[in-house]
């Protein structure tokens, strides 16, 4: 008797250590050719002894990005449109400035630069392909969670799948003595 139970109770401890394999997902490699696609989450912003924290929804069409930055409840809310190398900011309260520098209204406005038209692609996880093509401009590290562009070290921190594409669910940004952290709670892709 005693021998049918030490059999059963290995082979029901065999049964319970059997471990399945996930199926390898077929993750699209270049999410920077998204066309459409819009992420709601968090931004810190860390430069010098100031820092920031902010809901940051963002929204991306092939002509305009579309930014909006918020504290609880939405108060303090900024609006921001970018199109290719023009910037519209809505500051609230009839406050809103146009400029065809979007780097130099950023300092303007916040004290230090934030590389709005290179940070398209990196919340996407990837470098800015239109400054890639120069030579030395990107640089990839061993890790593929992490690069270097224009001076600033990005590195994808955490990541999920969304509609088969592999994004960044936490990302930090570094450069020119600024700290950028976005955390993404959803993504939408609309193609």
């Amino acid at each position: 008797m005693k021998a049918w139970i030490l059999i059963l109770v290995s082979l029901l401890s065999a049964c319970s250590t059997v471990q399945t394999v996930a199926p390898i997902l077929d993750v699209p490699d270049s999410p920077e050719f998204l066309t459409r696609w819009s992420m709601d989450g968090r931004i810190a912003v860390q430069s010098g002894e100031k820092a920031w924290q902010a809901n940051l929804f963002w929204e991306h069409e092939p002509q305009q990005d579309r930014l909006r930055l918020s504290g609880p409840w939405s108060q303090g809310l900024v609006s921001i449109v970018l199109q290719k190398d023009l910037i519209y900011v809505n500051e609230g309260g009839g406050v809103t400035a146009l400029s065809k520098d979007p780097d130099a209204m950023l300092r303007e406005k916040l004290g230090f630069v934030v590389p709005l038209t290179s940070l398209r692609y990196w919340v996407l996880g990837r470098p800015n392909p239109a400054l890639s093509s120069r030579p030395g401009a990107a640089h990839e590290s061993d890790e593929d969670s992490a690069f270097e562009q224009s001076g600033w070290q990005i590195q994808v921190q955490n990541t999920s799948q969304v509609d088969g594409w592999l994004l960044p669910q936490k990302l930090v940004a570094q450069g020119a003595g600024v700290k950028l952290k976005i955390v993404t709670d959803q993504w939408v892709i609309r193609e």
